[in-house]
C-alpha cells in the first residue's frame, strides 16, 4: 500500500472537532499535509536503496513542518517534507529507518497542497504556491530534487467547516464535478517540470485525486479525470522520478 492508499485510509479515520461539528477535514489544520508527507517519506525509504542505506547511517535524516533557512539567500521556508544531511550527528533511538532532526542542507523537499473545494477560486493560489516551491529550494541548492504533490478532491458535495454558522444545521457546498476536479488537475499540468539540474522547475509532481464530503469515508478515485498509469502526473510515476534522481545525484555521497 502507497501513500495514496495510505491518506484516504488516514483522512476517513481523522477527526477534527469544533464547535460546529466534526471533519475528515479541516484547512486551518495542517494535519493533513503532515500525514500525505510521512507517508511518501515512507515510500521513499521502501523504494529508494540509497536513500535507505544513508538514513541507517544516519547520514541522512528528515524534517515534517520544517523551517529551513539558505543562509547564501538569506531565505527561510517551511517544508512539508525535507530530507538531507544532520546539523549534529543525531542520536540512534531504537531501529528507526530514519531519524528526525535538523537539516545542514536540503537534498530533496516535497510541498504537499490540497485542494478539497472552490477549485476554480483556488487555481491561482495553488499554481503560484507550488511554483515558488520549488524555485526557492532550487535557488538553495541547483541540483535538489524539488518535489510537489496535491490532493484534490472530486465529491460532488463538500462540508466546509469555514462556511458552518450552527451546529443544528450544516451548509453543504455542491461541485459539478467531474468538470471541477478534472478542471484543477489540468490547470496543474500546467506546471513546468525538469529533468536535470540548472533548468527550471519540479523534479517529480504528482496528482492524488480522493472523494470526500468531509463527513464519511474518504476513497482514492483512480479513474480519469484522475492521472493515469504512465502520465507524468501519477504516484508511481512521481515516485519512480525521485528515486531515480536520488540515485544519480546523491547515491554515491
Amino acid at each position: 500500500m502507497r501513500a495514496p492508499e495510505k491518506f484516504v485510509l488516514w483522512m476517513t479515520n481523522n477527526r477534527h472537532v469544533d464547535k460546529f461539528g466534526e471533519y475528515r477535514y479541516h484547512p486551518r489544520s495542517n494535519s493533513h499535509s503532515k500525514a500525505l508527507s510521512l507517508f511518501v517519506l515512507e515510500d521513499l525509504l521502501e523504494s529508494c536503496t540509497a536513500l535507505r542505506e544513508q538514513a541507517e547511517q544516519r547520514r541522512i535524516v528528515y524534517g515534517i513542518d520544517t523551517r529551513f533557512r539558505w543562509d547564501s539567500l538569506g531565505k527561510t521556508k517551511t517544508l512539508d517534507l525535507a530530507l538531507g544531511p544532520p546539523l549534529i550527528e543525531p542520536k540512534t533511538v531504537g531501529g528507526e529507518p530514519i531519524v528526525k532532526a535538523p537539516l545542514a542542507d536540503v537534498l530533496v523537499a516535497c510541498e504537499a497542497k490540497s485542494c478539497m473545494t472552490e477549485h476554480g477560486k483556488s487555481k491561482p493560489r495553488l499554481y503560484d504556491e507550488l511554483s515558488s516551491s520549488h524555485e526557492i529550494v532550487h535557488q538553495g541548492r541547483s541540483d535538489a530534487i524539488a518535489c510537489g504533490i496535491t490532493v484534490i478532491n472530486i465529491a460532488k458535495e463538500f462540508v466546509s467547516p469555514t462556511r458552518q454558522k450552527s451546529p443544528d444545521s450544516v451548509i453543504v457546498s455542491v461541485h459539478k464535478q467531474p468538470g471541477s476536479a478534472g478542471g484543477m488537475i489540468e490547470h496543474l499540468r500546467g506546471l513546468r517540470t525538469r529533468t536535470r539540474p540548472g533548468e527550471v522547475g519540479f523534479d517529480a509532481y504528482s496528482t492524488v485525486v480522493i472523494d470526500c464530503d468531509n463527513r464519511g469515508p474518504a476513497t482514492l478515485w483512480i479513474e480519469s479525470p484522475a492521472p493515469q498509469q504512465g502520465d507524468s502526473d501519477h504516484y508511481d510515476s512521481f515516485l519512480d522520478r525521485i528515486v531515480s534522481f536520488y540515485g544519480d545525484r546523491f547515491g554515491r555521497e
